[in-house]
């Protein structure tokens, strides 16, 4: 049985969430949601560990100054991980800079993981520039991942979308997988580190022992993109995925 209830952040944000149990349909989900049908749509995963200096200043820029401010401008339906920890907070950080998003920000995580103000019995803060939270039932990281890729998957029969990845390790590859799967572009921030780089790698003829990678990086819908490029090189290229679809010859 779903159960919603208003997250009150502090400084008065608020954000709906909704708590499902394992295999609850996407149709209904999004139904209890009552969110619009998206305009466009953006799956943002990957590292959510600490971050060095350098690394973190890069993604930073591409993710405060590029991806969140498009998602701001062009009212671009947002899918994340939704906690306040690696590329989710910097996204986050970046609604918080460019106002409030006209479109759905939803974070997908697994309830008992997660806190948030007055509730919760997680360790890790949910991001607070969210607008919903989808709470998957489960006790492990990864067991939100089959929700996610299955919201994914509904909004997108209506609009055009991408997926978007930094670092990220094991689970970041489960994700990947499912993107290759739904076959859903992905732009992969290249130098970004671990799993992005290992697909990466495996793309240029290194190879990989894991077949997970093996197969990812022989998808035709992996775009590399340099992390150490201008933002608005990235939001160009969103851009030209979403908003002028027919425009993209990748």
């Amino acid at each position: 049985m779903m159960k919603i209830e208003t997250i009150r952040f502090p400084g008065g944000r608020l954000a709906e969430a909704v708590h499902v149990p394992q295999g609850a349909p996407a149709s209904q989900i999004m139904e209890r949601m009552n969110v619009p049908r998206p305009r466009g749509l953006i799956c943002l995963n990957g590292g959510t560990a600490k971050l060095d200096e350098e690394l973190a200043g890069r993604l930073q820029s591409l993710i405060v100054e590029g991806l969140a401010r498009l998602a701001v401008e062009e009212s671009v339906t947002v899918l994340t991980g939704g906690t306040d920890a690696g590329i989710f907070s910097l996204f986050g950080e970046g609604i918080g800079k460019w106002g409030n998003p006209p479109a759905p920000v939803v974070g997908v995580v697994p309830e008992t993981l997660v806190k948030w103000p007055g509730g919760g019995g997680g360790d890790t803060d949910l991001e607070p520039h969210h607008t919903h939270f989808v709470l998957v039932e489960g006790a492990e990281w990864g067991d939100e991942t089959a929700t996610m890729y299955e919201l994914c998957a509904e909004w997108s029969r209506a609009c055009p979308s991408i997926a978007v990845f930094a670092g990220g390790g094991q689970i970041t590859l489960h994700e990947m997988l499912a993107n290759v799967r739904q076959g859903r572009k992905m732009i992969l921030l290249a130098g970004s580190g671990r799993s992005t780089d290992a697909v990466l790698d495996a793309r240029a003829g290194h190879g990989s022992p894991d077949p997970r990678v093996q197969e990812i990086a022989a998808s035709v819908g992996i775009v590399p993109f340099d992390l150490r490029a201008e933002p608005q090189s990235l939001t160009s290229l969103i851009r030209k995925f979403l908003i002028d679809p027919q425009a993209s010859s990748l």
